[in-house]
C-alpha cells in the first residue's frame, strides 16, 4: 500500500483514484464525484484492490505505509481550500455564502465544524448563537474568519498541515494543492509520482478525468474574482463589485488590512457595491 496522507477538503481521494487508474493501471468504471464535486464514491472492488489509499493517516493519528504521497498547500492556498471544505469535508455540504442563516445548526449538524460555535461564541459574545438563536450575522462570520486570513499561520487549516511530518524511514514526495486548479501543473504532479512509483501513465486519460474534476468544482475562480477586485482597489480602478461569497469578503478585507494597516468596517452586513467605496474608506483617492 501507498498511502496519500492529507488534510480533510484537499482533494486526497481524487488523487487517490487518479493514482490508482491511471498509474496502478487498475480497472476502474466508475466516476468517484458526488453531488459536490468530491471523490466520495467508491466500490467495494475497488476498495479492496486499490494500491494508493488516501487517508488522514497523521491528522487521525493511523500509522502510514513506508511511502507516502503528501497533499501540501500554503497560506495562497486558503481561500479555495476553505471554502472547498465547508462543502465537501464528509458531504457537509455548507454553502459559506449563506452561512449566516442557520449558523449553529449548519455548524453542529456537520462531522466537522461545530468546534466552530464555541470559537465564535467566545469571540463575539453578544452575538452569541444557539438553538434558539441560530442565525448569526454575516458582520460577524466576515471578521471572524477575516482574522484566519490575516494571520495564516495561527489559521486552523495551516495547523493541521504542520502536523504531516514523517521519520526518515519513509519516502514522501509532495503534490501541491493549487496543482488540482492548473491542468498543465495536475498532469506534471502527476508524472513526478508516476516516476517516484516507477510506473507510467497515460496523460490523455489524465486530462479527460481533471476535466470532469475541474468542471465540478463551482468556487474554482474564487481566488482570482477576489484578487481582481484588490487588485483594481490598487490601481484605483473604480469597478462595481458583484455579489461575492462571504470568504471572498473576508479575504479581501484581510489582504487590504495587511497592505495598508486600516481596519476595514465592521457592522456592515451589506459589503461594499464599488471598489470606488473600499478606495475612500482606505483614504487612497
Amino acid at each position: 500500500m501507498i498511502s496519500i496522507d492529507y488534510v480533510a477538503g484537499s482533494h486526497g481521494y481524487f488523487l487517490e483514484y487518479v493514482c490508482n487508474k491511471h498509474i496502478c493501471n487498475m480497472q476502474v468504471n466508475f466516476l468517484p464525484f458526488n453531488s459536490v464535486g468530491a471523490s466520495h464514491l467508491k466500490t467495494n472492488e475497488y476498495i479492496n484492490n486499490r494500491i494508493f489509499h488516501g487517508q488522514h493517516f497523521t491528522n487521525k493519528g493511523l500509522e502510514t505505509s513506508k511511502r507516502v504521497v503528501r497533499i501540501t498547500y500554503d497560506h495562497d492556498d486558503l481561500l479555495l481550500l476553505m471554502t472547498g471544505a465547508f462543502l465537501r469535508i464528509a458531504n457537509s455540504n455548507i454553502e459559506t455564502n449563506e452561512l449566516e442563516n442557520d449558523t449553529y445548526n449548519k455548524l453542529m449538524d456537520s462531522a466537522y465544524f461545530p468546534y466552530l460555535v464555541d470559537s465564535i461564541n467566545d469571540a463575539y459574545p453578544r452575538n452569541r448563537i444557539s438553538a434558539e438563536n441560530p442565525n448569526c450575522p454575516r458582520y460577524v462570520l466576515r471578521e471572524f474568519f477575516k482574522f484566519g486570513f490575516k494571520h495564516p499561520e495561527s489559521n486552523g487549516f495551516i495547523k493541521v498541515l504542520e502536523e504531516l511530518v514523517y521519520d526518515s524511514s519513509v519516502n514522501s514526495i509532495d503534490f501541491p494543492y493549487r496543482n488540482f486548479y492548473n491542468k498543465q501543473l495536475f498532469i506534471e504532479g502527476i508524472r513526478q509520482i508516476a516516476d517516484w512509483y516507477d510506473q507510467s501513465v497515460v496523460y490523455n486519460c489524465v486530462d479527460d478525468i481533471w476535466e470532469k474534476f475541474y468542471e465540478r468544482q463551482i468556487y474554482r475562480n474564487y481566488k482570482s474574482q477576489a484578487d481582481n477586485i484588490i487588485h483594481s482597489i490598487q490601481n484605483l480602478e473604480i469597478v462595481p463589485i458583484v455579489q461575492l461569497g462571504l470568504f471572498q469578503e473576508s479575504y479581501i478585507d484581510a489582504v487590504l488590512e495587511n497592505k495598508y494597516g486600516i481596519e476595514m468596517p465592521f457592522g456592515q452586513n451589506q459589503y461594499f457595491d464599488s471598489t470606488a467605496e473600499i478606495i475612500n474608506h482606505l483614504c487612497l483617492k
